[in-house]
């Protein structure tokens, strides 16, 4: 396909919660906030143009090595086509503190966009095994892609995803602290072998999760967002991480769990949002750690094609 200049699509991919407790490297819910990527096409020749606005504005690099950039360079290397001089621009929403997906939500952005460019040679599985292939676990970017709640799985013949829709009556709170953890150090405490008592309690949860938005249980939550995987040790290097969620879930949360690798903490609720706020903002504060707080909807869309 050729793509003449100026050509343009815009797309918007939402925030995600990866984990929710137990479900390590295997959940992700998507949550409504919104990424929204402009690219287009510049004349043979030109130099890129790429600009970052909204709140990460001044933070994240403008040059090639911008993670949406370097991702939707990527789909043109997977279809073997020489890409094109792009213009991009990055409307951030998303806090960069950590935990709500940032960084999977530039991913999938960068390659739906390129896709949409590049005539949509990848279908959404084909999109799916990119994206995650460049995050390098797939429970975040597949809710990106996919909206919903989205078990995703490592299978015998490369990645097999089931997505499940999000009820309108359930509502995450997210306690944001401004100091971000980094990834690496979160997943660097996890141990590499456990006890068998631990893996089943964590593979029964799963699936009492997983079964809770399956039958809109909600009052399940509680126990299905406990863990004994990643929380434990992460909590040893977060010291607010365990008495937040303690917090969440006396101040009326159905189930609250450290969100991805963090630094966000995540309660899901059907009421007393603002209550739940107020308890996770003040018990991270007394711990060490100045939040701020959001609500938000949970969302069935996924990464959309706006125009283009």
């Amino acid at each position: 396909m050729v793509m003449s200049t100026g050509s343009r699509v815009v797309v918007q991919v939402p925030a995600t919660s990866a984990n929710l407790g137990p479900g390590f490297d295997a959940l992700g819910l998507a949550l409504d906030i919104r990424e929204e990527l402009h690219l287009w096409v510049l004349a043979e020749g030109g130099s890129p143009e790429i600009r970052v606005s909204g709140v990460n504005a001044g933070i994240f690099p403008e040059d090639e090595t911008l993670l949406a950039y370097r991702s939707a360079f990527a789909v043109f290397d997977r279809i073997g086509m020489r890409a094109p001089p792009l213009g991009l621009e990055l409307v951030t929403r998303i806090p960069s503190s950590g935990g709500l997906g940032g960084s999977a939500a530039a991913i999938v952005a960068g390659v739906v966009a390129a896709n949409a460019l590049a005539g949509k040679p990848l279908d959404r599985a084909g999109e799916l095994a990119l994206v995650a292939e460049i995050e390098g676990h797939p429970d975040n970017v597949s809710a990106a892609l996919l909206g919903g709640l989205v078990v995703c799985v490592a299978g015998r013949d490369g990645l097999v995803t089931s997505r499940l829709p999000v009820e309108s009556d359930l509502r995450a709170v997210v306690c944001l602290p401004d100091e971000a953890i980094s990834t690496k150090s979160a997943r660097g405490v996890i141990p590499r072998e456990f006890p068998i008592g631990d893996a089943v309690f964590n593979l029964g949860r799963t699936a009492l999760l997983v079964a809770a938005f399956a039958n809109k249980e909600w009052g399940l939550l509680r126990d299905a967002m406990d863990d004994r995987i990643h929380q434990p040790a992460r909590g040893g290097i977060f010291p607010a991480l365990h008495p937040t969620i303690e917090a969440a879930l006396a101040a009326g949360a159905h189930g609250a769990a450290l969100s991805g690798a963090g630094a966000a903490i995540i309660a899901l609720a059907t009421d007393r949002f603002k209550e739940i706020a107020t308890a996770m903002h003040e018990a991270a504060a007394r711990h060490g750690y100045p939040n701020q707080t959001l609500e938000l909807g949970l969302t069935n869309r996924g990464a959309e094609v706006i125009t283009g």
